[in-house]
């Protein structure tokens, strides 16, 4: 029989702007999200869906996005504190139960001089990683890369940067929407965590938002951070 092809999945989120200067907007990041499709996750997208029905959210229309949660902005404005928590906290479950591991670019734009050298320092970034996972990517027969696409210079560094050159057959997926793929939803919330830590890291303050949702720097790091390092590549 011919052997099984093996695919890894790669979803793949951003944060911040490609504004220079942004003072709103410090850091750049670009959260990857691997998934060795041989591992299945179904059941916890399952019981993530039913969970999300009990909050009154249709899970094929609803996608959680981790930083209008915690703000209270767009459609989860007219909603408490307390509801918000608890959606953030069932795609969080999923995340720690799930089988992925991830990665994460970030630029600090303090330290870069044009809105092109952020993607230049990006591409740069990317390019080194994945070099240093050629072992693990050649393990693989096929690469599926997932984005939708949101911010075209990202479109074009994915497409200038994944090819097969890396040991393994490169495909994009077409028409991807972030309700669709619980792990696209995983990515956007990486890059919403490693944002606050990237902060953190550089000693600046949580914002007020920031603070009334996890309760501190401390109790972040300890009931979220800790748990998603365990993951990171």
């Amino acid at each position: 029989m011919p052997k099984e092809e093996k695919t890894l999945s790669v979803f793949v989120d951003e944060s911040g702007t490609f504004r220079h200067p942004d003072p709103f907007s410090r850091y750049y990041i670009v959260g990857l999200v691997f998934h060795d499709q041989t591992v299945d996750i179904q059941r916890l997208a399952d019981e993530l869906d039913v969970a999300t029905a009990r909050m009154g959210l249709d899970p094929e229309v609803f996608a959680s996005h981790a930083g209008p949660l915690i703000r209270k902005e767009k459609v989860f404005a007219p909603f408490r504190r307390e509801w918000r928590a608890k959606v953030f906290k069932l795609l969080f479950d999923f995340a720690r139960r799930a089988e992925f591991k991830y990665h994460c670019l970030c630029v600090d734009k303090r330290y870069i001089d044009s809105a092109s050298a952020i993607v230049v320092r990006l591409q740069s970034e990317l390019e080194a990683f994945l070099l240093s996972q050629g072992e693990r990517l050649q393990q693989f027969d096929r690469l599926k890369v997932y984005y939708d696409c949101g911010q075209s210079p990202v479109t074009n560094l994915l497409h200038n940067t994944f090819s097969d050159d890396i040991g393994c057959h490169v495909e994009f997926a077409q028409n991807v929407k972030p309700q669709n793929y619980k792990l696209f939803q995983v990515a956007d919330l990486i890059c919403t965590v490693s944002l606050i830590e990237q902060r953190l890291l550089n000693a600046e303050h949580m914002t007020d938002s920031e603070y009334a949702f996890f309760g501190g720097p401390r109790m972040f790091k300890r009931n979220i951070l800790k748990y998603l390092k365990r993951k990171e590549i």
